[in-house]
């Protein structure tokens, strides 16, 4: 047994204890940020007895990255989230580095979880599956099966080191996960897991292999059908530029197409990108009693600057607005589970700043170059990213007729032509988010 200096309990401790320390001057108030540290990848959303759950990649003890835990919430109405007690801590020596990015379900009334154990060693990284259960949703045990899947399940033509993010699902009374890989042609696929009971776990097939311009590894994948499609989201890392798509070093993509479920093969007919702008990253999603496909994502991506990091407010990230999602003519449209609180029609260019003239986010649709964008440029707070290109200015071609805009202390999401686009940016203003048109 390894020396725990991450448990549950720590977590849970240090957070009572220090949440009052957080400064909120940004911290949202319709989108759900943990009460303190950092946050990324949603995880485990679900719904569970009724009530929405949502896990996600937690550091309660700084604004920036470190060994992940797993956070835990849950609402009824995908708006207001009460904080749960951490769920998971890299407490094993199967994740003694961090409890990665997973998925959950629910089996007999038990929920599960199915996490990535993150493993460090001299010669290298090690990525395994595990499997944690729960009879009241809130406190879970690890199985002492784990790990239930290494990279030594893998073909060969895999790298094992890249083996993450599994999304679990259920097919024909037989169970599944989807789960995030690399393969040595440098290229993102997917394999595909199998298991009649949630324990034993099986190799069943590379689900989806990626193609050269489709970015060098893929995380978060997640298998649903909706309206007569069969999808897979994923998150690609340096998806290739395209026209007003990819201009992020991370993005997020809905593959639609068919499975061949004798092969097991994802045959993809088409790809799109989930979202346009600056912040939007890992989506998950959720099939809840009323038969909605819900998504949720990380409002934020890798390699940005962080205001509330570098003013020591001691919390970072947040998660967009839950999402409903469907599919019309096969292309992908969302709409925001609370109406945002702009409804704008459109018969001309419009402009938006939210500020002052000296420190404001700018809005918009520009009619001539058929446009919808956000643009970051005019912000005192600069936001910095990894991009060969400057990040300040995202948009997405479209004739648009409406917009819907969701604003919060410090985020903005566009809804375009009832949900059939979205531009999604978080901002740090120094003066009072005052909305002015500007003609």
């Amino acid at each position: 047994m390894i020396n725990k200096p991450f448990t549950v309990e720590k977590a849970n401790r240090f957070i009572e204890e220090n949440k009052h320390l957080v400064n909120t001057q940004y911290k949202p108030e319709e989108h759900f940020s943990a009460e303190i540290g950092w946050i990324n990848d949603p995880n485990g959303f679900v719904y569970f007895r009724g009530e929405y759950h949502l896990f996600y990649q937690f550091y309660p003890y700084d604004s920036v990255w470190g060994p992940m835990h797993w956070g835990h919430a849950k609402s009824k109405d995908l708006v207001t989230w009460e904080h749960l007690p951490v769920a998971l801590a890299p407490d094993q020596d199967y994740d003694r580095n961090g409890c990665f990015s997973g998925s959950a379900i629910v089996k007999d009334d038990r929920l599960w979880l199915m996490y990535t154990g993150h493993i460090e060693e001299e010669i290298g990284v090690r990525q395994v599956q595990n499997m944690a259960f729960s009879d009241d949703g809130i406190h879970f045990e690890k199985i002492e099966q784990n790990p239930v899947a290494t990279g030594a399940d893998l073909p060969d033509e895999l790298i094992a080191a890249d083996f993450r993010d599994p999304k679990l699902f259920e097919k024909d009374g037989r169970y599944y996960s989807v789960v995030a890989a690399k393969h040595k042609d440098n290229v993102g696929c997917i394999v595909l897991l199998g298991s009649d009971n949630l324990v034993e776990w099986q190799f069943e097939s590379i689900f989806l292999k990626g193609v050269e311009h489709q970015g060098l590894m893929w995380e978060c994948p997640d298998y649903f059908e909706l309206d007569g499609k069969d999808c897979l989201i994923m998150s690609p890392m340096r998806y290739q530029r395209e026209g007003d798509s990819y201009h992020n070093i991370n993005s997020s993509v809905l593959f639609t197409g068919k499975v061949d479920w004798g092969e097991k093969r994802f045959i993809p007919e088409s790809v799109q990108e989930i979202d346009h702008g600056q912040d939007f990253y890992a989506p998950q999603t959720l099939l809840d009693d009323q038969n909605r496909r819900i998504l949720i994502a990380w409002m934020q991506t890798w390699g940005r600057t962080l205001p509330t990091h570098d003013q020591e407010h001691k919390w970072a990230c947040a998660m967009t607005l839950p999402r409903i999602l469907r599919l019309e003519d096969g292309k992908l449209r969302q709409f925001p589970v609370k109406k945002g609180q702009y409804q704008i029609q459109i018969d001309k260019d419009c402009h938006y700043h939210l500020g002052n003239d000296t420190d404001y986010l700018e809005f918009g649709y520009d009619s001539n170059a058929q446009q919808v964008y956000i643009d970051r440029s005019h912000l005192v707070q600069k936001i910095l990213g990894e991009e060969e290109q400057d990040t300040s200015r995202r948009y997405v071609d479209i004739e648009a007729k409406e917009l819907e805009v969701v604003l919060d202390k410090n985020s903005i999401e566009i809804f375009v032509n009832q949900g059939e686009a979205s531009l999604t940016a978080t901002y740090y203003l120094t003066v009072p988010a005052e909305l002015s048109r500007i003609d």
